[in-house]
């Protein structure tokens, strides 16, 4: 059984196989389901909160799983946070999002969402401090946190880099901020794990993922990450972040990470 505790997003397999998934979770010692909300419930999520209470019960009942994180929070929502006009929608339907996270007792949320965060030409960074300061304060009322993860020029053209990430949420300084450490992007942009590790205390999640989400490889970065994770002290989750491929290809990844991060 692994020492780390991991996860996989339910993104990586259709609906049809989550019960073949979620045994071969359970064989490979994963504990924890990583959620796309929308594929759940393909309609207004966080409007589900009663079956979202109740699924989350079925997977700690049935499976022994938890569930430490959400990502895809802001799927088909238009606006921008660089745009005070977006402010108020943006931040009313994250809030739903952290009352949806708190019903499932899931304590990170990944903000990815590279589409509404482009910084249009001309903008300065103000206002988008300004939107996470507020949405900082709301997931602190809801006991969760919003997991900043840098994302790459080629998904958008703000936070590209992971010390971009940290830098922002140290100077926030808010406890509903946290930094999610996605390893795709470490490769992408060539990154080194090791100047890090004094910001690790700011992670609240992690994911194993390869640049475009294709099916893992294996790197030393893994057991790199691996001794980081253990050298300060890392108690979240490890979790793997593939888009959608074959059940055989999600066996040997689990199987593989759980041997990396034993």
């Amino acid at each position: 059984m692994p020492s780390y505790q991991l996860a996989i997003s339910n993104i990586a397999w259709q609906k049809d196989d989550d019960e073949t998934v979620y045994a071969a979770m359970q064989q490979a010692g994963f504990t924890g389901l990583e959620l796309a909300p929308t594929r759940i419930f393909s309609e207004a999520p966080y409007e589900n909160l009663t079956s979202a209470l109740l699924f989350g019960g079925y997977l700690k009942n049935r499976w022994g799983f938890s569930v430490p994180s959400l990502q895809s929070i802001w799927y088909g929502q238009k606006g921008n946070i660089f745009d005070p006009a977006d402010t108020e929608h943006l931040l009313d339907y994250t809030a739903q999002a952290f009352q949806f996270a708190h019903s499932l007792n899931c304590p990170s949320l990944v903000f990815g969402c590279p589409k509404n965060r482009m910084r249009p030409l001309g903008a300065n960074d103000a206002a988008a401090e300004a939107f996470f300061m507020q949405a900082g304060n709301l997931a602190a009322r809801y006991g969760v946190h919003l997991a900043l993860e840098a994302n790459p020029p080629m998904y958008t053209n703000y936070l590209n880099g992971t010390a971009d990430a940290f830098a922002l949420v140290k100077r926030l300084d808010n406890p509903g901020l946290s930094v999610n450490l996605d390893l795709s992007t470490v490769l992408a942009q060539g990154e080194h794990l090791q100047s890090f590790i004094d910001d690790m205390q700011y992670v609240s999640h992690v994911h194993i993922s390869e640049p475009g989400l294709v099916p893992i490889e294996r790197r030393p970065e893994h057991k790199e990450l691996a001794l980081l994770l253990g050298a300060v002290g890392y108690r979240g989750f490890v979790s793997v972040e593939m888009a959608h491929t074959d059940v055989d290809t999600i066996r040997r990844t689990m199987d593989y990470i759980a041997e990396v991060f034993a």
